[in-house]
């Protein structure tokens, strides 16, 4: 399996690796955004933006969670939903589960794919050769020196 990203010019002037990934709504629609393929990022999280789209029942996160980066702890929530990634071939890898999601708008600009889902993939962010690339299943790489 193979998903395919893009690098996505944002509006600081930087160009990000990005993926857009369908999510499922309360009313069962799917909602297209755009994700920040973060190695770093131990969870993933939706923008505020998101969160009103998909108009899910939000649940308090567990007292020990806190979600932080460089502008600090920000408030969020967790819903439970369906990411479906695009693969390749036109079919979807479906992953379903309780993601985090930001209360205050100015916690991020995008949405972010972190390794609770990442962790199912190699994962492969060149902007050398301007890939962003998620292999699954029967798909794999080779590094070699030339």
């Amino acid at each position: 399996m193979r998903v395919n990203g893009t690098w996505m010019p944002c509006e600081d002037g930087e160009t990000r690796p990005v993926i857009r990934i369908d999510v499922q709504s309360a009313a069962g629609q799917m909602i297209a955004a755009d994700f920040l393929v973060d190695t770093g990022a131990d969870r993933s999280a939706f923008d505020t933006n998101l969160l009103q789209q998909l108009e899910l029942p939000p649940q308090p996160p567990p007292p020990a969670l806190s979600l932080q980066g460089i502008g600090g702890v920000s408030p969020f929530v967790i819903v439970e939903t369906l990411l479906q990634l695009p693969r390749e071939d036109g079919g979807v890898a479906n992953i379903k589960g309780q993601f985090a999601a930001f209360t205050d708008p100015k916690a991020i600009d995008l949405c972010i794919l972190g390794r609770d889902v990442l962790q199912h993939f190699d994962v492969i962010v060149s902007r050398r050769r301007n890939q962003v690339l998620l292999l699954a299943a029967n798909h794999e790489y080779v590094v070699k020196t030339n």
